[in-house]
């Protein structure tokens, strides 16, 4: 029991002590105080009056109206309270209520008032035993001992259920609740007010005895008046001023206002201002219960003459004049009563304090501060009261003010002009109660920490929320050195030092059994904490809802009605909780002075220490570490995440709660653990994919794509292959395998200066399938670092990781969501006027509409991240268990070929490997790729980089029949292997792509999951056979007219055999030469070529190729090289865009073999023929599949003559390398590989030199058939033309001869031509004679004769088609003849895909596939042809 500041009118209230009897229990004894206080009030006309004469002194019957307030309480008040009486009589208990239960009642037992004794054997009867009724007695006489100053001592047993039993007087039976009417309490409360009026009589009279009255006790004075100095001695004594506890209103009126009459007239300033008051209450008590009254002349007289001394604002405050509040008093409206009484109220309690104040000045009686403050908070209650109604008196402040019911939240009224004093005024009338340092040394720490709470809770309601949290911070800095020495003195008593830590003390508080009490949160320890909750919210630190209710689904410690705890579970995972959470905590930090929120929190953990309440340390000191954190994400580059603590002072508090902790699990207390400090603590959860076995997701027209690319290998070597990558990253979700174990990669986050020891770590999945293993890890001082955890699911489908559940050392196991992006809120701060920082919002910096700012706030919030894992069924698991290969390593030459074997093992015991595709990678496909991102690169030059990545040196050797492996669980698979030496090869690797399909590949559904083994190669490529120079000359075609002249039968001077040779061909088959063979030297093997060419009709034109080889190995080799016949006639076309392969054993003409030396250089010679493509102007492809069909040249600059030559140069490339095949043999260990022909680079010299003519003319001369066959001089002998070369002629003198000019049209489209012959006297023998030869008409005209056009127009030539044209000629002189000419085109036909080209025989077919080089064709000039083979005639006499 004490005294409450905040209600005002206490005063007017009855104290009740209620101490237990006998064995009870806490919850039962309170909720039997519940019963009674439900009736704290009593009206008069319920109570009967005393049945004695000489108690009719107070009757209930002279005013029905009125009413008896009890005050209900358990604690005794204290010596300081007790010495103001009489002056403040309201202050000891004038009832006392000895509680007892009914079974200890019905059982017999017998006890002390005070202490529990030993329990006895009593009767089991229902009713209770003499021996019972007599204890109950004994109880009731040490009461009324124990309790002397009080007027009415009773007994009452709770909860008895027996029959009515009539007990001696001062003892009652009250029957439980289920057994209870309507009115057995409000009967036993009107009994103790009857009691307490009766006795009041004798009590009265007794003071009438007394000669004086004490004043308030104040320090170092004793003050005694004289009694008849105040009142009448026929008056009863009830009329000390202010004393109505009665209910008899009216006489406590009249009482009171003689007393403050004869008070004020003898300047006796305490017992007027204790008058006033108690007149003011009993007015309040009038308006609450809705009577007539008037206000009393003395509480008028008292304002007026504080009027008189006041300024000109003081006086236009007050509602009205004295006058008419003095005119207004004589009428009984009650409206009028109460709007005059809130007209006196701001003058009436001014005058009460400065009486008070002045007593202290100008008399000998000083006021303790204790009075003085509590009526001055009751005072400023009550303006704070009717200034929240806008300065008037309602139904629902007047029962906020006599009750102390707190209204219903609800609408704020308006505020509205008003007279009545602002919250500024009642602010500095407040702080007027403030106790100043040093004032009263009679004040005790308690009534001190009462009245400053009192004094912070009538802030709050005024809404100085600043001024609230200096008040209690003043508060806390006072309570702390009594706590402390309440501790020591505690520690002494018990025989500890009084250094000893927590754990000893609080051993003492827990009891002997070193168990928690079995008190529940009662007033004491909740309360204590409740109210460091409210101080810390003060500064802006709601720490109460954090501790009461989890923002994230830990376990929290509740109380069971048995005293013992509870862990439940608060679900409260959502996201947009998780987000408004951490929105709060930064806005909270925004929110007033980081250095006053860690000094107050500092301030809370002295408190707790000094208690000592072990789990208020722990939650102050995680609180402290929290609000001194940055409450942010950062990221990598961030540095903004250090907290505002010390170093020192950051291992201080870890270092306590790990102690604090520790000591509770000593003493048994498992539940006791802090609430962790950062929400931020998962940066983020990666799953690590195994390295060999991890699994890849594949769509189902995968596998069509890999059946095309092993069916065109050879056309399409740049197809897609889908298995041969290994990337996990490409699938839309991590896979796990269920039923396998999975590890994850999780990011912890450690923004403090202290080592964070993490007892258990786990996974959390939104399935119920998942298994994870939690595991221990320490996170180093602030840093983020990484820890390794695993979990398996046992189905397939798909699952969420969106957290951990982390055990922190000394915190309580909780949920860590994921934040794996940085998060930090730079919001514009908006103070509005609500309570502490909940009221804060997050606004923009030109709010838009209201409407928005919800979704601003939600939208600058974390957003909690999730794992999405993919879980598929049981995949095989295959091992590579055999190599044919010793150390995985192999060495080859350039161009070898050799095979070798893995053996594979199916480690699974369920599962069978249908699906088996080996792919393969070695290190040139990095170089490729490396100088196919060239830019620059030429598209020849691409081209052949592609083809050598196309080229893989690995591949599957198996039938074409075979079908797709299987491998059962616990079997075996040899697999072939092939590998090819290319430089700059080091390194391969097989990568065997297996899954279990269960079905057909063609009754897949959309996606299926393989694993990858990869198997690691070492390989060593030496040098074999290199190329290291190439030319190509033209050849003279001498030879090929020797060898048809040699293998015609005619005679030699014929000059058309009709009849040509065959040419044998070699096997199609290559071998090598056999070791036996004897070596044929290089120009004997040439003359072999030789004697071949011109066997054949289309075998006249030839080229000469000659390659260097070189022998770069330490052993012989031999060298083999195949020319091929070309793969298309002159006149064949194509509109291929990639050069196509036939069978090219069937076109091989002849092999060329040569031994090479270790280290030597030969040079090989071999005869091509000429050939002639069609289109040879189309456009360089592209093997890449991810590319166009066709390269664009990238260099802008170039001409289009130069794209045109580059295209010719790669086409006629292409068909010599089709053309020949170079392989080497080592005779001592026949080891065969094929040299790299790819590295021969044509010129245009080359190139022309390779091609034939886009026109042909061949021109042969004979003697003319219509000509004279004889001739007289020599005796009728026949004239013969002898022929000494292809184009040399002898020939007689003066015979008819005829000139056949034979043009070929080479090219693939139609032409329209003239010919034209330029017959000339090869004056100097040259091969160009002057033109003064040519132009010599006149030698012409006499020495060579013409007969017939030199200049003729011929139809058109179809692709293909040959013409011939005769001219007569005879020769009259002797000398040497040239016959050459020119072909001019006559007009240009329609391209037909014609290749175009330059004049002079340099052009080339033109494929017609480029428009913008092709387009230039159809509007080029008429073309002109040389005469390659001009005819020399030699005449001779």
């Amino acid at each position: 029991m004490g005294i409450n500041p905040l209600f005002i009118v206490d005063p007017a209230r009855v104290k009740i002590l209620c101490v237990p009897v006998g064995r009870i229990r806490h919850s039962k004894f309170l909720s039997f105080l519940q019963r009674l206080e439900r009736e704290n009030v009593v009206p008069l006309r319920d109570v009967s009056p005393d049945s004695r004469s000489h108690t009719t002194l107070f009757s209930p019957l002279s005013f029905p109206a009125g009413r008896v307030f009890f005050d209900i309480g358990t604690s005794a008040p204290p010596a300081a309270h007790l010495a103001l009486s009489p002056f403040e009589f309201y202050r000891q208990p004038l009832i006392v209520v000895a509680v007892a239960d009914s079974q200890s009642f019905q059982n017999g037992l017998n006890h002390d008032v005070h202490m529990n004794g030993k329990v006895g054997k009593g009767e089991s009867a229902s009713t209770p035993s003499e021996e019972s009724i007599q204890s109950l007695l004994q109880h009731r006489q040490q009461l009324a001992s124990d309790f002397s100053s009080a007027l009415v001592h009773q007994l009452i047993v709770f909860d008895y259920d027996g029959p009515p039993q009539r007990l001696p007087d001062g003892i009652c039976l009250v029957p439980s609740p289920a057994k209870s009417k309507t009115t057995t309490i409000k009967t036993i409360m009107c009994d103790l007010s009857s009691q307490l009026l009766a006795e009041m009589t004798s009590f009265a009279r007794s003071l009438q005895e007394l000669t004086s009255l004490d004043s308030p006790k104040a320090p170092r004075q004793n003050i005694h008046r004289p009694l008849a100095r105040y009142f009448d001695a026929s008056r009863p004594a009830s009329a000390n001023p202010g004393q109505q506890p009665h209910g008899r209103w009216p006489d406590a009126v009249k009482e009171t206002v003689d007393g403050a009459t004869v008070a004020k007239a003898n300047n006796d300033y305490l017992w007027h201002g204790k008058a006033l008051d108690h007149l003011l209450v009993i007015c309040l008590l009038y308006a609450w219960a809705g009577l007539d009254f008037q206000i009393p002349q003395a509480l008028l007289a008292a304002t007026e003459k504080s009027n008189s001394g006041s300024g000109k604002a003081s006086k236009e405050r007050l509602s009205s004049s004295y006058a008419d509040l003095k005119a207004a008093s004589a009428k009984s409206d009650p409206e009028s009563s109460l709007h005059n009484l809130v007209g006196l109220l701001p003058e009436l309690v001014t005058v009460v304090q400065n009486l008070y104040s002045r007593a202290w000045v100008f008399s000998e009686d000083k006021l303790p501060q204790l009075s003085f403050s509590d009526t001055g908070l009751r005072f400023s209650r009550l303006l704070t009261i009717v200034e929240a109604s806008n300065g008037k008196f309602t139904d629902t402040n007047l029962q906020q003010i006599v009750m102390n019911v707190q209204p219903q939240p609800g609408k704020a009224q308006p505020s509205q002009v008003s007279t009545f004093p602002s919250k500024t005024e009642i602010t500095a009338f407040l702080f007027r109660s403030f106790p100043s340092p040093g004032t009263d040394d009679s004040l005790t720490v308690v009534d001190r920490t009462r009245i400053l709470a009192s004094i912070a809770s009538i802030l709050g309601e005024l809404g100085y929320h600043r001024k609230k949290a200096y008040v209690l911070k003043e508060l806390l800095g006072g309570l702390i050195p009594a706590l402390v020495e309440a501790r020591k003195r505690g520690a002494a008593e018990m025989g500890i030092h009084p250094a000893a830590s927590l754990a000893s003390l609080d051993a003492a508080v827990l009891g002997a059994r070193g168990r928690p009490s079995q008190l529940p949160f009662g007033e004491n320890e909740l309360g204590v904490r409740g109210f460091l909750y409210m101080v810390c919210h003060a500064f802006g630190i709601d720490l109460a809802n954090r501790v009461r209710t989890d923002p994230h689904g830990e376990s929290i410690p509740e109380a069971k009605p048995d005293g013992r705890e509870r862990v439940s579970k608060v679900p409260s995972n959502e996201p947009e909780a998780i987000k408004q959470r951490a929105i709060f905590q930064v806005l909270a930090k925004s929110f007033g002075s980081v250095e006053l929120k860690t000094d107050i929190l500092r301030l809370c953990i002295h408190v707790c220490e000094a208690l000592p309440d072990l789990e208020g340390v722990l939650d102050f000191s995680a609180e402290l570490l929290r609000t001194s954190g940055s409450g942010i994400a950062p990221g990598p580059e961030d540095n903004h995440g250090s907290p505002a603590l010390s170093i020192d002072e950051q291992l201080r508090l870890w270092t306590n709660i790990s102690r604090t902790v520790g000591a509770a699990r000593q003493l048994g207390v498992e539940h006791l653990a802090a609430h962790y400090w950062d929400d931020f603590l998962v940066r983020g959860v990666d799953l690590i994919p195994s390295i060999s076995n991890h699994p890849v997701s594949h769509a189902k027209d995968d596998l069509d794509t890999v059946a095309k690319s092993t069916a065109n290998a050879a056309t399409g070597p740049f197809l897609y292959n889908p298995f041969s990558q290994n990337d996990p990253a490409k699938s839309s979700k991590p896979l796990v395998v269920a039923g396998e174990e999975a590890v994850f990669r999780v990011t912890l986050q450690n923004l403090y200066d202290f080592d964070l020891e993490i007892e258990s770590i786990r996974l959390g999945s939104s399935e119920d399938d998942c298994n994870a293993q939690a595991q221990a890890c320490l996170v180093g001082p602030y840093r983020t670092q990484s820890v390794f955890l695993t979990a398996t699911w046992s189905k397939s489908g798909s699952a969420n990781v969106s957290g951990c559940m982390a055990k922190v050392r000394g915190c309580r196991e909780r949920w860590f969501p994921l934040f794996d992006r940085p998060w930090s809120l730079k919001p514009d701060i908006k103070v509005s006027q609500g309570h502490g920082p909940v009221s804060h919002s997050i606004q923009p910096a030109r709010a838009e509409s209201r409407s928005r700012k919800k979704d601003n706030r939600a939208s600058q919030g974390p957003v909690p991240s999730t794992l999405g894992l993919d879980i598929i069924s049981a995949l095989p698991n295959i091992l590579l268990k055999n190599m044919s290969l010793p150390q995985s390593a192999i060495m080859l030459l350039e161009g070898e070929m050799k095979s070798f074997n893995i053996t594979l093992h199916n480690t699974s015991e369920s599962v069978t490997a249908d699906l088996i595709l080996p792919t393969f990678k070695d290190s040139t496909a990095t170089q490729l790729q490396t100088a196919l991102a060239n830019k620059e690169l030429t598209p020849s030059e691409l081209y052949d980089l592609e083809l050598a990545a196309a080229r893989t040196s690995l591949r599957w050797l198996r039938e074409s029949g075979d079908t797709n492996p299987v491998i059962r669980p616990g079997d075996e698979i040899t697999l072939e292997i092939e590998v090819v030496g290319k430089p700059g090869l080091s390194n391969a690797s097989i990568q065997i792509s297996y899954a279990h399909l269960g079905v057909p590949p063609s009754e897949l559904k959309e996606r299926f999951y393989t694993r990858q083994l990869s198997i690691p190669l070492t390989i060593t490529v030496n040098a074999s056979v290199d190329l290291t120079r190439t030319d190509l000359l033209p050849f003279n075609p001498s030879f090929a007219w020797q060898n048809q002249q040699r293998r015609s039968p005619q005679s030699p001077s014929a000059t058309k055999p009709e009849t040509s040779m065959t040419t044998t061909r070699r096997p199609s088959s290559m071998s090598t030469r056999p070791k036996s063979a004897k070596p044929v030297n290089n120009e004997n093997r040439f003359q072999a070529l030789l004697s071949r060419i011109g066997l054949s009709p289309n075998d006249t034109s030839h080229c000469l190729l000659c390659l260097d080889c070189r022998n770069s190995w330490p052993r012989p080799l031999s060298v083999s090289i195949q020319v091929r016949a070309p793969t298309r006639s002159p006149t064949q076309s194509s509109t291929s865009t990639s050069p196509k392969h036939t069978d090219d054993h069937s076109r091989i003409t002849y092999t060329v073999h040569e031994s090479l030396q270790p280290g030597h250089t030969k040079r090989i010679l071999l005869l091509l023929p000429r050939v002639r493509l069609p289109a040879a102007h189309r456009p360089i492809p592209s093997l890449a599949a991810n590319k166009k069909q066709f390269i664009v040249p990238t260099s802008p600059q170039a001409s289009r003559a130069a794209q045109l030559a580059a295209r010719e140069n790669f086409w006629y490339r292409e068909e010599l390398l089709r053309s020949i095949h170079a392989t080497w043999t080592e005779e001592s260990t026949q080891r065969t590989g094929s040299i790299n022909t790819r590295k021969m680079r044509l010129s245009r010299e080359m190139v022309a030199a390779y091609m034939l003519p886009e026109i042909g003319v061949d021109m042969s001369l004979a003697v003319s058939s219509s000509s004279s066959s004889s001739d007289p001089e020599h005796d009728g002998a026949v004239a013969v033309v002898e022929q000494s070369s292809p184009t040399g002629y002898t020939v007689p003198l003066s015979t008819f001869l005829t000139l056949t000019a034979a043009v070929t049209n080479h090219s693939p489209a139609p032409l329209h031509v003239s010919l034209r012959l330029r017959p000339r006297l090869d004056a100097g023998g040259g091969e160009f004679p002057s033109d003064t030869a040519a132009l010599d008409v006149d030698v012409m005209g006499r020495k060579f004769l013409v007969h017939g056009l030199l200049q003729q127009v011929l139809p058109v030539l179809a692709p293909g088609e040959k013409r011939s044209v005769d001219v007569g000629v005879v020769v009259l002189g002797r000398g040497r003849w040239v016959v050459g000419g020119v072909v001019e085109e006559v007009r240009v036909l329609g391209s037909g895909g014609g290749d175009g080209g330059g004049g002079g025989g340099g052009g080339g077919g033109g494929g017609g596939g480029d428009e913008e080089l092709n387009g230039g064709e159809r509007e080029r000039e008429r073309r002109v042809w040389g005469i390659e083979d001009e005819v020399v005639v030699v005449g001779r006499g």
